[in-house]
């Protein structure tokens, strides 16, 4: 059961990363501000592919 908690706390990381950066690329596109953009993809990006391999690890 604690290996449980840890990988959902694994993913909850990944999650938050995701989201950090999507609202980033969304202030920054609605704002145009192309800094926040080009800071917030890469962060979207790298937590949704960290958030992918974390599934795939889980099971």
């Amino acid at each position: 059961m604690s290996g449980t908690q840890k990988s959902n706390e694994g993913l909850g990381l990944w999650r938050a990363l995701t989201l950090i950066g999507a609202v980033c690329v969304a202030i920054g596109l609605i704002g145009q501000v192309p800094v926040l953009s080009l800071l917030g993809a890469p962060l979207a990006i790298a937590g949704a592919i960290g958030l992918t391999v974390a599934r795939r690890r889980q099971t």
